[in-house]
């Protein structure tokens, strides 16, 4: 099991983390613990987010870059953490305490 695998693991085992979905930087999920709908659902949805966002924050400071999204609604903490060649969401239940 290499570091990634091993990550995610530790994060999956978080009390209350209902979900968590790698994408590469094509946009293909390559690991996710939710069924295909899901995954897909999600990945299309926080990729074009986390674009947006990423575009807004170069406006604003070209030398500045996003690396963390922290998105909370009522339901759930969903996390987007970026990286080079990939990102990551972890959906975690609100209910459960951060």
């Amino acid at each position: 099991m290499n570091e990634a695998e091993k990550a995610i693991k530790r994060i999956q085992a978080q009390k209350g983390v209902e979900g968590v979905i790698v994408v590469n930087a094509e946009g293909i999920p390559i690991e996710s613990n939710l069924d295909h709908q899901h995954t897909l659902h999600y990945t299309y949805n926080f990729q074009q987010l986390l674009a947006r966002t990423q575009r807004m924050m170069k406006d604003l400071d070209p030398q500045n870059e996003a690396t963390l999204l922290d998105v909370q609604t009522e339901k759930n903490n969903i996390l987007i953490s970026t990286a080079k060649d990939y990102f990551m969401i972890a959906i975690k239940n609100s209910r459960e305490g951060l």
